[in-house]
């Protein structure tokens, strides 16, 4: 073996036993969206902290698809997407797990009709709805299914909630499917915007009282699990605790929201944050909720999910409990 040959075969080691160890490097990238995600992710935000000697650093962005593309690309630690992304994209094989769920639904039926404040009044009506096949689309069908409320048809013709909010002011639609921050913001501006019904509460599983809309996951992506379960537990324990602090402490939640440039004034803020739905629980305590949420898309289409419901791994396990 030549000089050069033997160069290149240690260059060959070297670089082989780099790639298979984990990404080396001083941050922990946690992609979040705005909206009632970036309001239980705020005590964090507003003092990133240092787990392992690591800096924790978010990324912000406003549209699900955003966060999905870094995840694909490998480019986050932890993220959080609607579980119904969540499930599709681990059944498409990109490798993330779930951690827990912090938002337990914030999409809400709301009419600018002072003679439509109540559910049965729906019958009969046209709703306002973003998304054919969406989340949005998906629950409304479920919920007036669970209500045994015939006659209503559901109009797409919108193409953003922004343009269904931006309707319901101007009283060109009466009924609308929203989510929150916007139900928040319309309310603020006009008085006779009201919530008639928040889609998101079901409380049958089991015959006990336990919320079913497991609508938003907090994610890990698969490498950090082989390698650094202490990061996995910190963290988790800092965003259990940013969740906590945001839905006990309103006032001082709304400031830093504020602060941060989330919502215009922190009235609106403390309004918003009850409607956010707000509670850390991890997954592998509530598989059984997860899967009843699951299967309420599921059955309307299976495509949805992926194709099928996720099998056991889907749910990262080896938590430790605080």
């Amino acid at each position: 073996m030549n000089f050069y040959t033997r160069i290149l075969s240690y260059l060959f080691i070297v670089l082989t036993f780099f790639s298979c160890r984990p990404e080396q490097n001083n941050t922990i990238s946690i992609g979040i969206l705005d909206g009632p995600t970036a309001v239980s992710f705020i005590q964090m935000i507003e003092n990133p902290p240092v787990i392992q000697g690591k800096q924790v650093e978010f990324v912000i962005k406003n549209e699900p698809l955003q966060i999905q593309a870094l995840m694909i690309q490998n480019k986050l630690d932890f993220a959080v997407l609607p579980t119904v992304m969540a499930a599709n994209l681990y059944n498409k094989g990109i490798d993330y797990k779930l951690l827990a769920i912090p938002i337990w639904g914030s999409l809400y039926l709301i009419s600018n009709n002072p003679k439509i404040d109540k559910l049965k009044q729906i019958s009969g009506q046209k709703i306002y709805i973003f998304g054919q096949g969406a989340t949005a689309d998906v629950l409304m069908q479920h919920f007036l299914k669970t209500h045994l409320i015939e006659g209503v048809h559901l109009d797409y013709s919108y193409n953003s909630n922004m343009e269904l909010a931006n309707a319901l002011l101007q009283h060109k639609i009466n009924i609308a499917v929203i989510s929150e921050p916007l139900v928040s913001m319309l309310k603020n501006q006009q008085s006779d915007i009201q919530i008639i019904a928040n889609l998101d509460i079901e409380r049958t599983i089991l015959k006990e009282q336990k919320p079913i809309f497991a609508q938003t996951s907090f994610l890990v992506n698969n490498k950090i699990t082989e390698h650094y379960k202490d990061i996995i537990h910190e963290v988790c324990q800092a965003y259990a605790s940013s969740c906590a602090f945001t839905y006990q402490h309103p006032e001082s939640a709304g400031e830093l929201l504020v602060k941060h440039g989330f919502y215009p004034s922190s009235d609106l803020a403390v309004q918003s944050i009850p409607l956010c739905n707000i509670q850390f629980e991890y997954a592998q305590t509530i598989k059984e909720e997860i899967q009843q949420y699951l299967s309420i898309f599921y059955t309307f289409d299976p495509k949805s999910i992926g194709g099928k419901m996720p099998d056991d791994d889907f749910i990262f396990e080896t938590i430790a409990q605080p």
